[in-house]
């Protein structure tokens, strides 16, 4: 037993020593110059290494390197650029001249997608003569004898800048990138970094695999999972996050890609999309969305409608700055359309059950196209609240201030789910058919009450106007006046018409009624107005005739059904006031009986005496 642990005892000194005295004899600088010119040929990008590289054993067999920086063709600055290198290396190999490298490890980087790191064809480049044999330095000799073979690319802690545009640069940071060979052209992804723009952060982690087999013609990514998180300005406070996978295709003649399929979940939404695109001077992009089920609410939540109670509260002491908040539809106040200028593309989207302002739509279609800031909706169309919706639209952004031109049409749709998505009282409610045009005025088209104009003919079914009961009004009224009349007993919280047609002109809040009749078993509508729709109010001027539910003399009854009673209606939505004179309408129309059945008497005797003392008194009253 002691002579096999002597035996070895000196096997492991003599394996040891002649580890040492091989990494001792080999210096890694002797094949510096073969990276770098390997890295060329295969790529034509410039490899540098500043420094001496040097050996680090403990706890794995490294090359460390100094700062590093790789630079396309023709460029004036490097594409990559890291504080340090570090490559892991397998030792046995070297005995036969192999360099294996398990990992390149890439420390602080930053990777510039900028137009002074692109690629530049050189002007008047000498070209070779075919045939000609380049002679090789005595460094490239000597490196000449090694084979290298790389097994993993590990990029930490690092920072990709993306210049899309003089003034638009996109940075991500925090990248952590390493990819494993798992074939001759082959690797496992594995990413995650962070986005920062416009007061906003997406941060993400990824795993899939690439796929160069045709490289650099084209490539391949298949990610299995995704998953991201959205925070930040016109967020919900929660954020937008969720996972999904999808299929990526690149080639670079003529440059394009294609993803598919995309399915991706956010907030409990799951999508499907097929996305193509053509990467030319002016980009050509396809996209087909498809949803089961779509809440916008969860990306963009209602605006909480403000208290009327609260007015007049006592308001702290202490202020608070305002919070960056979204329009009353959940965008961005004046969204920036000028990027459609830059792209064609063609829209193809099917939802079978979308939530907004918590109504809810289903079998929604829209399809649509874009042509370098000319987009135009060909068809969207949609159930909503047991009727249908339909539009067309031109959205022309090629000038100053966009000009955007729709057509909506809606069949037999709820009124008041109607109001209720655009923030307004429900005041008014029925099933609602119209047609309009409306087409903005100034570049604040997400307002709508202040950025359009428009009209449109309106017919609502079982009308029923909240909170105000006319006839109730009208035969309270008369009943004060005259005794010998009265009304029902019981009447609704509401006015009733069966079938109400309206014809409307907008112009920026302001819906101006040039026309209104409506009808119902108890009484008939005709009149104009004027709608306030930032002040959430009305001023309209009506002519009612209440035709039934009347009680009393019958010849007083006859006399009211047959009168047509001016009434206003005015003041805000939830508190309206009106105006109205029944009294002296009643005598005047009193009046009115009176002057023709003593007109017609006198006209009976007019060859009578008292007829023409009549006459003459009646002429000086007069």
């Amino acid at each position: 037993m002691r002579r096999f642990l002597t035996t070895l005892a000196i096997i492991l000194v003599v394996v040891v020593a002649g580890m040492t005295a091989l990494i001792l004899l080999i210096n890694p600088n002797d094949f510096r110059d073969y990276m770098v010119k390997n890295v060329e040929n295969k790529t034509g990008y410039q490899l540098k290494i500043e420094g001496d590289l040097r050996w680090h054993v403990w706890p794995q067999l490294s090359i460390l390197a100094g700062q590093m920086s790789l630079t396309a063709p023709g460029a004036s600055k490097p594409i990559i650029g890291a504080e340090n290198m570090r490559l892991d290396v397998e030792l046995f190999p070297l005995l036969s001249h192999q360099l294996i490298v398990k990992s390149v490890v890439l420390k602080g980087g930053v990777i510039q997608l900028i137009p002074e790191t692109q690629s530049q064809k050189l002007q008047n480049a000498p070209i070779a003569p075919a045939g000609t044999h380049v002679t090789k330095s005595p460094a490239e000799s000597t490196a000449s004898d090694w084979s290298l073979e790389l097994s993993k690319v590990r990029i930490a802690d690092s920072l990709l800048v993306w210049q899309r545009s003089e003034n638009d640069i996109i940075n991500i940071r925090d990248i952590n990138l390493t990819l494993t060979r798992t074939d001759t052209r082959k690797a496992d992804v594995t990413a995650k970094a962070r986005i920062n723009r416009d007061q906003r952060e997406l941060s993400f982690s990824l795993d899939g695999g690439l796929n160069l087999n045709h490289f650099p013609q084209g490539l391949e990514l298949a990610v299995s999972n995704l998953d991201y998180q959205l925070q930040g300005a016109d967020i919900p406070v929660e954020g937008i996050q969720g996972n999904g996978s999808f299929n990526l295709a690149y080639l670079s003649s003529p440059p394009g890609m294609k993803i598919s399929p995309l399915t991706l979940t956010f907030n409990g939404n799951h999508i499907t999309a097929d996305i193509s695109a053509s990467l030319d001077d002016t980009p050509v992009y396809t996209l087909t969305v498809k949803a089961d089920t779509l809440n916008l609410d969860q990306l963009f939540p209602p605006a909480v409608a403000k208290d009327n109670s609260e007015e007049g509260a006592t308001t702290s002491a202490k202020e608070t700055p305002a919070p960056v908040t979204s329009s009353a539809n959940g965008l961005s106040v004046q969204p920036d359309l000028s990027f459609l200028q830059t792209f064609n593309a063609q829209l193809d989207l099917e939802v079978n059950n979308l939530v907004y302002h918590g109504v809810p739509a289903r079998s929604v279609v829209m399809k649509g196209s874009n042509q370098q800031g000319k987009a135009v909706i060909d068809s969207l169309q949609a159930v909503i609240a047991g009727g249908s919706v339909k539009a067309t639209g031109i959205i022309d952004v090629t000038s100053a201030v966009p000009k955007i031109t729709v057509k909506p049409t809606m069949q037999n749709v709820a009124l008041g789910d109607l109001l209720k998505t655009l923030n307004y009282p429900q005041t008014l409610t029925g099933a609602v058919t119209a047609q309009g045009t409306f087409n903005n005025v100034n570049s604040n088209i997400n307002d709508f009450e202040k950025g359009w104009q428009g009209y449109a003919h309106i017919n609502i079914e079982q009308a029923r106007l909240h909170g105000l009961n006319i006839q109730q009004l009208i035969q309270q009224a008369a009943s004060r006046s005259n005794s010998d009349v009265k009304g029902m007993e019981h009447y609704e919280r509401y006015t009733e018409v069966k079938n109400l047609v309206v014809d409307t002109v907008f112009n920026q809040g302001q819906l101006k009624v040039t026309r209104m009749n409506g009808a119902s078993e108890l009484l008939t509508v005709a009149g104009t107005g004027v709608l306030n729709l930032p002040a959430k109010s009305c001023d309209m001027k009506l002519n009612i005739n209440v035709t039934q539910g009347w009680q009393g003399k019958s010849d007083i009854v006859s006399l009211l059904q047959k009168s047509v009673i001016p009434l206003r209606i005015y003041g805000p939505w939830n508190k309206l006031n009106y105006q109205l004179n029944v009294e002296q309408i009643l005598k005047d129309q009193l009046k009115g009986e009176v002057g023709k059945a003593i007109d017609k008497w006198l006209d009976k005797n007019k060859d009578k005496q008292e007829s023409k003392d009549i006459q003459k008194l009646l002429e000086k009253l007069r």
